[in-house]
């Protein structure tokens, strides 16, 4: 398919907002470190969590679960959902609260009020490092990378024209406008890659002739074959994605998820909370992250389920169906409406990109370059420093688009290597026992092990030796494995070494007011003895669970909907109602526990 003047017109006009948007907010960004990496802290909490929604469905989402739902089915929704549900609920829940009210520039300072000079030094200097040099690059070389598997088969452009197109004004916008520019943008450019995906999702139905000719023609298809394709929970046995594999990805993301503003999988996220106005709003991010991200990756992956009646091919081992978007964009769209959805593409990638090299670039300033390197300088100069910081950060994104060929084969690897100390992030939070050795024997002794359960059995199979095979395992039980040993570890060392001092645990309990197994220091005030037990911990892991089934309901629901389940659907999205209606009760009055508690301290 070749351009049309319309859609080439409706690309450029899209371009030429985003620049005028960025000169638009420069004057505010040049204000300080906080307008630019914060937004002066006054971002309202729904629209960080739009704002998140759109860092964290870019096109990597549409070519790397589009591919996903190629060979599996009705049941993707379980690969995202058991990813971010139940984790976002229990990070919301369970510690937005205590984050934002810590009021730090970035989330690592939080090493400095909880341990030991020496230990703080040690895991904010690894984890600024591994944020700013592998975690941001990674995730935005495979945004860029499935940038370039749309428009391949759309357009057929190459990987460098793709980049020529996206990174220039990518980088400028970040570039001029800083964190309240992208959040700004962030809004737009997710209102219209909404819009672009229903005008795919519609095309699609009308090629199908509606849900139930789409739903008989996959049945009459794969019905006898693979039946497990109109299914909306995982199959027990899947070569792709088993239930097992699911129960893993929710279990290896969610315990310890929260403790850590930080991680791997997402970690501009303590941005995220630390530039809303207050407490209450940065709990509000979560809740719209997570219910605008499964909607818009729903508006994604359904529609290519129903591209594997069109191009069978790509379910065969070793095709490349990460391709699959831009096939469907190809197939389906006329003039006017690719432009739209191209804009769409190009929005979300951009949005990703901006936020990746805004955060990055916070975090090597703030935690290595001022703390580390040059610490007394004014605004100005760590501003530029920041500049030169997000060239950095996309120069090594770059290498990974001409380096990786699988996004989802990225995916997997940088969760499973967080997965490792998340449990000990919960810790750190709850056990006054958990010490800086502790924390040390998590960060790197996870990184160990999953070098050894990982990487040194692939490591075997390259070289050829022969019973190498034997020793990979399946993704799902590597992250279970790696998981259970450094936590075993980290509990092992934190039981058998000194406790950190007695007057830098009883600063922190004062400061922060965490909740958990606090021993003394919690007993020294009568109010809180009463309230700083696991009581707390369990009603709000209670009240997450409940959203993240409510959640989980409106998927379910939305996905039966499509395939023209419609009775079981409507049931599905009724209780979906009722659900949030009750955690929308029972988080308020757990909000203004945390507050009197927060008072009465």
């Amino acid at each position: 398919m070749a351009w049309s003047q319309l859609d080439i017109w409706i690309v450029i006009a899209y371009f030429i907002f985003m620049i005028g948007l960025s000169l638009w907010h420069r004057k505010f960004a040049s204000g300080g470190m906080e307008n630019f990496f914060l937004g002066g802290r006054k971002v309202p909490g729904w629209l960080n969590g739009v704002s998140y929604t759109a860092a964290l469905v870019s096109p990597d989402a549409a070519t790397g679960y589009g591919g996903l739902a190629v060979v599996t089915g009705a049941f993707i929704s379980w690969w995202y959902l058991s990813r971010f549900g139940l984790a976002l609920f229990l990070a919301g829940v369970l510690f937005a609260f205590f984050w934002r009210k810590l009021n730090l520039f970035t989330s690592l300072e939080f090493y400095d009020l909880r341990f030991k000079p020496r230990t703080a030094q040690v895991m904010r200097f690894w984890i600024a490092i591994r944020t700013s040099f592998i975690a941001m690059p990674a995730w935005t070389g495979i945004t860029l990378l499935a940038a370039c598997k749309i428009m391949e088969p759309a357009f057929g452009f190459s990987k460098m024209e793709t980049l020529a197109l996206i990174v220039p004004v990518s980088f400028a916008f970040v570039f001029f406008s800083g964190y309240k520019g992208v959040v700004i943008s962030n809004l737009i450019q997710m209102s219209i890659f909404i819009v672009g995906a229903l005008v795919l999702a519609f095309f699609t139905l009308e090629h199908f002739g509606g849900p139930e000719h789409m739903a008989a023609t996959i049945q009459n298809t794969f019905g006898m074959t693979n039946p497990e394709i109109m299914q909306v929970i995982p199959p027990i046995d899947h070569e792709v994605f088993p239930m097992m594999a699911a129960m893993a990805w929710m279990v290896g993301q969610s315990i310890g998820y929260g403790g850590d503003a930080a991680p791997m999988g997402g970690a501009m996220e303590g941005q995220r909370i630390l530039s809303t106005r207050s407490p209450k709003e940065a709990l509000t991010m979560y809740v719209v992250t997570a219910v605008t991200m499964f909607i818009l990756l729903l508006l994604v992956t359904l529609p290519s389920v129903s591209a594997a009646v069109i191009w069978p091919e790509l379910r065969e081992p070793g095709a490349d169906r990460e391709q699959v978007y831009g096939m469907l964009m190809k197939e389906m769209l006329p003039a006017g409406a690719m432009g739209i959805l191209v804009a769409a593409m190009l929005a979300a990638t951009m949005s990703t990109v901006a936020d990746n090299l805004n955060f990055g670039a916070q975090v090597l300033v703030s935690d290595v370059y001022r703390k580390w390197l040059v610490g007394n300088r004014g605004e100005k100069h760590y501003l530029a420093m920041g500049k030169v910081a997000m060239g950095l950060i996309l120069s090594l994104s770059l290498m990974v688009v001409f380096n990786v060929d699988f996004i989802v084969d990225v995916a997997i690897f940088m969760l499973q290597l967080s997965a490792a100390e998340l449990p000990a992030n919960w810790a750190q939070w709850w056990w006054w026992r958990f010490n800086g050795k502790a924390r040390i024997a998590a960060s790197f002794g996870g990184a160990l092990f999953f070098c050894l359960v990982v990487l040194v059995p692939k490591m075997l199979v390259h070289f050829n030796v022969p019973w190498g095979a034997e020793l990979v395992l399946p993704w799902w039980w590597q992250t279970l494995l790696v998981m259970g040993a450094t936590t075993l570890l980290w509990i092992i060392v934190a039981c058998f070494t000194k406790p950190d001092p007695d007057g830098l645990l009883r600063n922190f309990h004062e400061k922060a007011k965490p909740l958990g197994y606090w021993g003394a220091y919690a007993h020294r005030n009568t109010h809180v003895r009463k309230s700083a037990d696991t009581r707390p911990i369990v009603n709000g892991i209670v009240l997450a669970i409940i959203g993240f089934v409510a959640t989980c309901l409106l998927v379910i629901g939305l996905t039966d909907f499509w395939f023209a389940n419609y009775s079981r659907g409507g049931s599905e999205l009724l209780a979906s109602a009722v659900l949030f209606w009750i955690f929308r009760k029972g988080i308020t009055k757990y909000l203004h526990f945390l507050e009197n508690r927060d008072r009465n301290f």
